[in-house]
């Protein structure tokens, strides 16, 4: 304990050398110091508190020897993310954060990365309040300046949130994220990936919510929202928990907890159902022909007479491999009909391409049909976006189409193959 906190103590004095001079020259741009930034970022991560260490102190000697390098921000970045895993001693970490931001030369992120580790750490300080509104004005600034789907905003309003939280100040905290909330819900501008992938931080954001509506003992606003959670939400951990706490501090008890989620989600499948039956479409499914693991070449005409369920998805797409389990479970749930899952991988072809797809085979989805395919096979399916996936009637028709993943993902799919299987009379 005491050789680490030394550590701390050169470590600031090493932080405090290099500001004061930071501006004494003009930036240095070398790629000595490159190469020596990347040293000590680059790899895996560190495993134990002496490899944290040694980075540390690497990329501080790096500041004092090029105290005004280009890259001086990017250290500051690397090194707020390094010291969280050295010490929990709160005047510590916002002392080493404020040296830290005070070599930021641009609007960075540095602010978002100080909050986040001082909320994680729940250091209880109005500097961890500072930290979380000045990254929310960044954010705000980067949208305005540069556009975007506005997460960076919902992410930085869901620390401002917990900040206010840790002071006890409540109402802030629900205040900030219903805004963030009700932004999200008001943009018309975002494609259906971007809207996916912003779900899953709002649904974050709604959960944070809900823990402070249990904590506050708000069971009408927090049964309500968790019931929202339950059946909506892509991101399902520890939802079901806290539902049946909302739900047992609004009626007192857990009795009825069972039939009361049957209905629930009785009501919410039959929301989807009349939803998804209004997207059905008929439009000719594109020719191809795509190369299975073992080498087998399989083409559309090889498969008419079957229903299909067709997607596109990369080893990059986090939605797409979040996608592969449901597939799993609806090939099973339809396992004694005459329908083909297809899974289409659309990366670059290099020799570890093969490799990486029956990795994904093996781990998600061991049940579907992989295949290799290419961007100008998906993108004759009129998609630019992935996961596209289609379901296939056995005429070659195009019968229902989406793209990403969505909480509906599982009730949309499996009623619109069965609707198609009931009309091709597939068995």
């Amino acid at each position: 304990m005491y050789f680490n906190k030394c550590k701390l103590l050169v470590s600031l004095a090493m932080c405090l050398n290099a500001y004061s001079v930071c501006f004494a020259q003009q930036p240095t741009h070398s790629k000595e110091e490159m190469n020596r930034f990347n040293q000590f970022r680059s790899g895996y991560p560190p495993e134990t508190t002496e490899q944290y260490w040694e980075r540390i102190l690497g990329l501080e000697q790096l500041l004092a020897d090029y105290p005004n390098t280009f890259l001086k921000g990017d250290i500051s970045i690397t090194l707020l993310n390094y010291y969280q895993h050295v010490t929990d001693d709160p005047h510590l970490l916002i002392e080493l954060s404020d040296k830290m931001l005070a070599l930021r030369m641009y609007s960075n992120g540095a602010y978002e990365t100080a909050a986040r580790i001082l909320v994680d750490k729940k250091v209880r300080s109005d500097k961890t309040l500072l930290y979380a509104q000045n990254a929310l004005k960044e954010a705000l600034q980067k949208q305005k300046k540069w556009g975007g789907n506005g997460r960076g905003e919902l992410i930085c309003r869901d620390l401002l949130a917990r900040a206010h939280q840790l002071l006890g100040q409540h109402d802030r905290a629900v205040a900030e994220i219903k805004t963030a909330i009700r932004s999200w819900q008001t943009r018309e501008d975002l494609g259906d990936l971007e809207m996916a992938s912003r779900q899953a931080s709002v649904d974050k954001a709604k959960t944070h919510l809900l823990r402070i509506y249990i904590d506050q003992k708000a069971w009408t606003e927090a049964y309500e929202l968790a019931s929202e959670l339950l059946l909506s939400s892509i991101i399902r951990t520890d939802i079901a928990e806290l539902w049946s706490q909302a739900y047992a501090g609004k009626f007192g008890s857990g009795a009825g907890m069972s039939k009361a989620y049957v209905a629930l989600k009785a009501k919410w499948d039959k929301k989807i159902i009349q939803r998804v039956e209004k997207k059905r479409i008929s439009r000719p499914a594109p020719t191809f022909e795509v190369q299975k693991l073992d080498g087998e070449k399989i083409t559309s005409e090889d498969l008419k007479g079957k229903a299909m369920v067709l997607t596109f998805w990369a080893g990059w797409c986090s939605p797409c491999i979040e996608e592969q389990p449901y597939l799993q479970n609806l090939k099973t749930q339809f396992r004694k009909q005459n329908v083909e899952f297809l899974a289409i991988n659309i990366d670059q072809d290099s020799s570890m391409r093969r490799d990486m797809v029956a990795s994904f085979r093996y781990q998600s989805a061991p049940l579907l049909t992989f295949a290799l395919g290419d961007l100008q096979m998906r993108k004759a399916f009129g998609s630019d976006e992935i996961p596209y996936t289609c379901i296939i009637d056995q005429n070659g028709q195009i019968r229902y189409e989406r793209k990403g993943l969505g909480a509906d993902f599982s009730v949309a799919m499996a009623h619109q193959l069965e609707w198609v299987i009931g009309m091709n009379g597939t068995q």
